[in-house]
């Protein structure tokens, strides 16, 4: 029998192994960054140079997203591989087509909804307000696609004209909600479900507790959906000279309208005068030649938007010292701890007020929330900040986006004024806690808990024992509680009676436009509008700019936030580590996609709305 080594022969093998295994990632993980150093420089503004006579092109790629929600790193792996690009950040849209109006070289703008995959109604109107100064500045836009979505027919309906491939047709069908309700499959696998919850509407919970929609849910949906499809109506309607009632006709007899037109949806879209003409792509490059210039390749001379924003800058440039109205951008679910792409966390943004507040430069704030709430720990966390900023003199104006409720409208009580979109959806006053235990589903698997300890409250919150009553009315109470101080926290911001406020609380959802009537923001606007009210409360007159504030994390923070929120980039990562640490990688990721649910006491001010379709 072989001799088995010895334990100090054993030791140096092992870090041998581990040294050896580190050497390796490193020179991968090296070859990665030449390769990401490599992209950057291709794409530096250097190389960019706007052709006379062009066409900018907008090619929209991805979902509309209010801040992007995509690491850098990350897009440019996918650039470097040639991946589709998953988002399109509206400011960039609408900052390519301001510069674009005045630039001499852009004769026109082209709309290409080729890799589009749709974007909130809010955002849609803000891009076609954007189209629509695009024209009054005597330049015409043509939109084309082979098919129209919904949301891309939106955009293209404001363009000068709207062309469609022969063989495509537009879509449109309204706006739904169907959310998928589990009582049935957690009752049949054992799972607990601990609901605390205050308000009739607040309906985050039901998927858990219900097989249907409640019909309160089904009353307060109803309402905005209804709203949001009367702005889609009215802004199609009026960019194509049309009633709004055609376009409720095209939604609701398709059948029949199809069968007139013998399936061919394209003729149908033709006869509706919902396009302007029915252009095969080759026909359409030759009527955008006709507004711009041939190119050497026998097409038109142009520039997408990433090209021609590297070209004039992202942003306005920023003068030093100039008193600004600093812009933060709280987009997504709100988190304790650590952010991720496409969450805010309560402690990052409320660094990020703080900075804000003690910058001498910054005059006022202006923040952008396009959130649907998330920890109501964190949410306060954010508003105390910003209402340290409104005591310190500088005032704080809110920018709704497309969502704005629950633990997003926390924070926007702590503003001087609130600006919304007709098609925001805002409102949801109300918390909740949740708590699942599957003891049951262990026990049909022969697994039993038992055990002791020395109060009624040691263990009581393990996932695998059955909740006991009383930590359930100790749950209930911080609920209510927690309660009590948003509606209270709502009444003093909005100056309104309690007693009101309760009555457009209980989780409800509401729109941009009942909010206006009910009193829950002040008046209609975007972030423009909202930088113009902040520097008028800030006595500025017109001595002013505005400028993005974007968070400062540190190397921890970093991480965290890129290895939690980017699963291709992570799974890109795990491809070129050793397997050990793959394997160790890949059970942390599983144990950290948790942390976002992890609220501060189990309490959340969240709004699971905005999901239409």
């Amino acid at each position: 029998m072989a001799q088995r080594p010895s334990l100090i022969r054993r030791g140096v093998r092992c870090v041998g192994s581990i040294l050896d295994g580190l050497r390796r990632w490193l020179s991968r993980l090296m070859f990665v960054v030449f390769l990401l150093v490599v992209v950057a420089f291709l794409r530096t503004d250097l190389a960019v140079q706007v052709p006379t006579d062009a066409a900018l092109v907008l090619s929209l790629q991805g979902a509309l997203v209010e801040q992007s929600e995509v690491d850098p790193l990350q897009k440019l792996v996918d650039e470097a591989v040639g991946a589709p690009v998953r988002e399109t950040q509206v400011r960039d849209v609408l900052r390519a087509l301001e510069a674009a109006a005045t630039d001499h070289r852009i004769k026109a703008a082209v709309l290409d909804f080729s890799h589009f995959e749709g974007g909130d109604l809010s955002k849609l109107v803000q891009i076609g307000a954007a189209v629509e100064q695009f024209k009054a500045a005597g330049k015409p836009v043509l939109a084309y696609a082979d098919q129209y979505s919904q949301s891309g027919y939106y955009l293209a309906a404001q363009a000068s004209e709207v062309h469609l491939h022969p063989m495509g047709q537009v879509s449109i069908e309204g706006f739904s909600t169907y959310p998928a309700y589990f009582r049935d499959l957690v009752e049949k696998i054992g799972l607990e479900i601990n609901v605390f919850r205050v308000g009739e509407f607040k309906s985050a919970v039901e998927p858990f507790i219900r097989n249907d929609m409640s019909e309160a849910s089904r009353k307060a949906n109803q309402a905005w959906l209804g709203n949001l499809w009367t702005v889609y109506k009215t802004g199609v309607a009026s960019a194509r000279s049309r009633d709004p009632e055609d376009i409720q006709h095209y939604a609701d007899r398709m059948g029949d309208l199809m069968v007139q037109t013998a399936g061919d949806g394209a003729q149908l879209a033709l006869q509706e005068g919902l396009v302007d003409a029915l252009s095969h792509r080759d026909e359409f490059i030759d009527r955008v030649r006709e507004e711009t210039s041939a190119d050497e390749d026998g097409g038109f001379k142009r520039i997408d938007q990433n090209a021609y924003l590297l070209a004039v800058g992202r942003e306005a440039p920023v003068e030093a010292g100039k008193p600004t109205v600093g812009i933060l951008v709280a987009a997504g679910t709100i988190v304790d701890g650590d952010p991720a792409p496409g969450s805010v966390s309560g402690d990052v943004f409320a660094e990020q007020v703080r900075q804000a507040r003690l910058d001498d430069a910054i005059k006022a704030l202006v923040v952008r929330v396009d959130s649907p709430g998330g920890s109501a720990f964190a949410s306060e966390v954010i508003r105390r900040e910003l209402e340290l900023t409104r005591e310190a003199g500088k005032p704080v104006v809110v920018s709704m986006g497309s969502v704005a409720a629950s633990g997003g409208y926390w924070i926007a009580t702590a503003s001087d004024r609130i600006l919304a979109s007709p098609a925001t959806l805002t409102g949801s006053i109300g918390v909740f806690g949740i708590i699942p235990t599957f003891q049951d589903t262990l026990a049909k698997l022969g697994v039993h808990v038992d055990g002791v300890g020395t109060t009624s409250l040691a263990g009581a919150l393990r996932s695998d024992r059955k909740l006991s009553p009383e930590v359930g009315r100790s749950i209930q109470a911080m609920v209510e509680k927690t309660y009590r101080d948003f509606l209270l926290r709502v009444a003093d911001a909005r100056d309104l009676p309690v007693e009101t406020v309760a009555k457009l609380a209980e989780g409800r959802v509401w729109s941009g436009s009942d909010a206006l009537d009910l009193k829950l923001v002040d008046a209609y606007g975007e972030v423009p509008e909202a930088v113009k009210a902040a520097a008028q409360l800030a006595s500025l007159g017109d001595a002013y700019q505005a400028r993005y504030l974007t968070p400062d994390l540190n190397l921890r923070q970093y991480l965290m936030a890129r290895m939690q929120g980017n699963a291709s980039l992570t799974r890109s990562l795990r491809m070129l580590l050793p397997p050990e640490l793959a394997r160790v990688l890949q059970v942390w990721l599983a144990a950290s996609d948790q942390l976002a649910w992890s609220a501060q006491g189990g309490i959340y001010a969240l709004c699971l709305c905005g999901k239409t379709g």
